[in-house]
């Protein structure tokens, strides 16, 4: 909690210096636009609009309103004190007043910034507050008071920038300073981009079709939005698995996939950049998936010891499939089709030449085969 301040003689309120503080309001209100979404709450996670923040603190912190600034407090008592907000999805930017920052005989404080976890330099001054003395921008990036003040305050520091983490942090430099408020605002809009929904069951298709299911519906595009197709082996990692990108919802069979191997197939929605969507869009969407599985079409071999047969007799050849039992062959052999079940991968087929078959060859040829999973048509 802050300690009661006295206030000083404010060195920028005396008629010599309007012009300078004219000036210093010109400067500091050039800075980039206001967040407008206040938050207010010291601990935990909160759905705030579209964003969830979460805030976590360390050090000896308060819920405590100086100058009309809070319910953050910083100190004293400590060296370091500090709130982290964590922002899902990223924030573009956030707003900051902060009031009470000393720089006195009892003590002084710096305050600074965590963007990502990078050390945040301000470059650019918060607007005057009529609450007390304006801070000063110090050489290392931190925010502190001029010398001999007793409370310094600013309203709307801006940081412009994509935050997914923001940590702001109070540190005693000497002495015992009585500590310091902030309050925080955060620039968040909801998303509008949606890419729909997908409709349909597990795909299970044999080489060399192509997998293709039914277009997204419900689906919302922003003015600068593309919607494109994905193919990704991950659930649980659906951008970093991204194996194949479409235009539409259709995806050829080719390197690198593998057959028997399950893929998902997904509509995904963001930002175009260079004709593909932005997968670092921080509105990027994407669709529930579909499993999509290709198999290999089967095969048949013949194979006999002496393939000489006459006319009216009957030969045994031996029979090799590829594929998943069970399997349906339709072959000819000098007439007209005929049919066979398999229940494994090897069999035996008879073929009988009628009687009255010229002399000559006769050819076996399969015309069909069907597995468990394909057909394979001549």
């Amino acid at each position: 909690m802050i300690q009661s301040k006295k206030r000083l003689l404010n060195p920028f309120s005396a008629t010599a210096n309007t012009c300078l503080m004219l000036l210093y309001m010109a400067f500091s209100q050039a800075a980039q636009a206001q967040c407008t979404q206040l938050l207010g709450y010291i601990i935990g996670t909160v759905q705030v609009g579209c964003t969830e923040v979460t805030v976590t603190s360390q050090g000896n912190v308060d819920n405590y309103d100086y100058c009309g600034v809070g319910p953050y407090s910083l100190g004293p008592g400590e060296t370091y004190t500090s709130f982290t907000f964590t922002f899902s999805p990223p924030v573009s930017g956030v707003t900051i007043d902060i009031a009470g920052l000393t720089n006195y005989n009892s003590g002084t404080e710096e305050l600074s910034f965590e963007v990502n976890g990078v050390f945040y330099p301000i470059t650019v001054p918060g607007n005057i507050d009529p609450c007390e003395p304006p801070c000063i921008l110090l050489p290392s990036g931190r925010i502190g008071a001029p010398s001999g003040i007793i409370g310094c305050s600013w309203e709307a520091i801006n940081i412009n920038e994509t935050i997914s983490t923001l940590k702001v942090e109070n540190e005693e430099i000497s002495g015992f300073p009585g500590g310091m408020v902030f309050n925080i605002r955060i620039c968040e809009s909801c998303c509008a981009t949606d890419a729909g929904v997908l409709s349909g069951s597990p795909l299970q298709v044999c080489i060399p079709q192509s997998a293709s299911f039914s277009p997204a519906t419900q689906t919302n595009l922003e003015p600068d939005d593309l919607l494109q197709y994905i193919l990704f082996t991950d659930l649980n990692d659906t951008l970093g698995s991204i194996v194949a990108t479409s235009s539409t919802p259709s995806f050829a069979f080719a390197p690198p996939l593998l057959l028997n191997t399950t893929y998902y197939g997904a509509a995904i929605a963001g930002n175009e950049v260079n004709g593909n969507v932005d997968l670092n869009d921080p509105c990027l969407d994407i669709s529930n998936a579909i499993e999509i599985l290709w198999k290999p079409q089967p095969s048949v071999s013949f194979a006999a010891a002496n393939p000489e047969v006459c006319a009216g007799d009957c030969l045994n050849f031996d029979v090799t499939f590829t594929g998943t039992p069970p399997f349906s062959l339709t072959y000819t052999a000098g007439g007209g089709p005929l049919t066979q079940s398999f229940i494994a991968n090897a069999g035996t087929l008879e073929v009988c030449p009628p009687a009255g078959t010229p002399p000559g060859a006769v050819t076996l040829a399969a015309v069909s085969l069907t597995d468990a999973n394909c057909v394979c048509e001549q």
